[in-house]
């Protein structure tokens, strides 16, 4: 699959962004405390096909820095009338982690979804293995 471009919002509809993604690149979960806790599922995005489309004004952040580190990897953005976390911004290196359940109209999509899923062991800063048990991400 090539990119396609996806539309999503937040629960009120302040947010609108516009991605374009392919999910043959995967999708991912991961079992740090914030992902597991809000089950953020992601695909990560370049800056150059990622768009803020209304709403920028309606975002606000949360950066967590994980024990023994120094900074956040991620800024959290999410909206501020209804609290849906949208996507996250790379810190260090520039991307988008954009949530697979605020992209409208994914449904259509949810089988390849499913075959393109991996999972990255956050809570032990392992982002190149998976986690022993998966069952609750």
């Amino acid at each position: 699959m090539t990119k396609k471009t996806y539309r999503g919002t937040c629960h009120c509809g302040a947010l609108a962004f516009e991605a374009k993604i392919d999910f043959d690149k995967g999708t991912t979960r991961c079992n740090c405390s914030i992902c597991t806790k809000s089950r953020f599922w992601f695909a990560i995005v370049p800056p150059e096909d990622f768009e803020i489309e209304r709403g920028e004004d309606q975002l606000t952040d949360y950066a967590w820095i994980p024990p023994g580190k120094s900074e956040s990897h991620l800024r959290y953005r999410f909206c501020r009338t209804c609290g849906v976390r949208t996507f996250a911004e790379g810190n260090e290196a520039k991307f988008y982690a954009v949530s697979i359940a605020a992209l409208d109209g994914i449904e259509q999509d949810a089988d390849q979804l499913a075959r393109t899923l991996k999972y990255n062991d956050g809570r032990h800063d392992d982002l190149k293995h998976e986690p022993e048990d998966t069952r609750l991400l």
